[in-house]
């Protein structure tokens, strides 16, 4: 059962790094577009298990343990930024089903973290799966 599962989460892994590949052209314009305006430019986005999220500094456990249960998320989240500077996520939507994630700790709850930049300043943010 477990094989199956980490089979699952590598084919999903791998479907959503080709999404990524396919976003990046538009992501890289939309986040240029952004920088120049002083928008919305996610710097870093990670989705994931919420345990391994809150880890991710703590050096007992290692790099590898942490990444097999998160993901990058950076690049379809600069690709969800409208021009008007917001990223828009749908409340009640895992965030699995947005084009380039995918879900990397099946039955675990999850978490996105964002840091990002608007006018200038640096924020962070953190939602559970369902929330926006």
């Amino acid at each position: 059962m477990l094989y199956s599962i980490g089979i699952q989460v590598r084919e999903a892994r791998a479907a959503a790094e080709k999404a990524q590949q396919l976003l990046q052209n538009v992501a890289k314009r939309k986040k240029n577009r952004q920088l120049e305006t002083g928008g919305l430019v996610i710097t870093e986005g990670v989705y994931g298990n919420h345990k391994a999220l809150k880890k991710r500094d703590d050096s007992r456990e290692t790099e590898d343990e942490l990444a097999s249960q998160v993901m990058d998320v950076t690049l379809p989240l600069n690709f969800l930024v409208n021009d008007s500077g917001q990223l828009k996520l749908h409340e009640g939507v895992k965030k699995s089903g947005i084009m380039g994630f995918c879900d990397p700790c099946p039955g675990e709850r999850k978490q996105l973290h964002v840091e990002y930049t608007y006018g200038g300043e640096i924020y962070e943010g953190v939602v559970d799966d369902y929330e926006v």
